[in-house]
């Protein structure tokens, strides 16, 4: 356990909640002194003392520990891609299993032991195949409207309208009107141990 960066965290967090030293101190019944002897501290406090701290700072205790144990892994907080969701050119072709074309673009790179995936979808005008998988997804309609197959039953959504749903009922979709829909989809996926 790192008790430099532990304590580095107690300091950032509260300065970031804008909490001051007397305001923590009155939540976890620790002295203001104490509390900034901890911050300023080569040693990590007593795990009874950060469960406190955790809790008048209104987080996990689990948070303090994340970087110790991921020591020499890569980081995984926090990963930006800052790409235009907008460019047409970079939407990739697919195939459903009746060879019915549709337009995706996947909008972050696959992460190893991550089990979000969103996308940029662009459906065809024509219903697909009907698809299933263990996990959830979560759909906005940016632009046009679809129809979306769920079991048994069909559903119409229009811009802005937002479902979500669990993946492994089969369902499909199909935009519809005079111009394709854009549809942010992302999906929860199960992972298997």
């Amino acid at each position: 356990m790192d008790a430099n960066s532990i304590n580095e965290k107690i300091k950032r967090i509260r300065l970031n909640r804008n909490i001051t030293l007397k305001t923590l101190a009155e939540s976890t019944g620790l002295t203001n002194g104490y509390l900034s002897r901890i911050e300023n501290s080569q040693s990590a406090p007593p795990i009874s003392t950060l469960s406190r701290i955790a809790e008048g700072l209104g987080i996990d205790i689990s948070y303090f520990f994340v970087d110790a144990a991921n020591a020499g892994k890569e980081k995984l907080h926090i990963v930006i891609d800052r790409q235009s969701a907008d460019t047409e050119d970079e939407f990739l072709s697919a195939f459903d299993q009746r060879s019915r074309q549709y337009r995706y673009r996947p909008l972050f790179p696959e992460k190893k032991g991550k089990n979000l995936q969103p996308f940029i979808i662009v459906p065809d005008f024509e219903l697909g195949s009907l698809q299933r998988a263990e996990g959830e997804a979560f759909t906005h309609v940016i632009e046009g409207s679809i129809e979306f197959v769920y079991g048994d039953e069909k559903y119409t959504f229009s811009q802005g309208d937002s479902y979500y749903f669990d993946m492994n009922i089969p369902f499909t979709g199909r935009s519809l009107g005079k111009r394709k829909a854009k549809i942010l989809v992302v999906h929860y996926l199960y992972r298997r141990s």
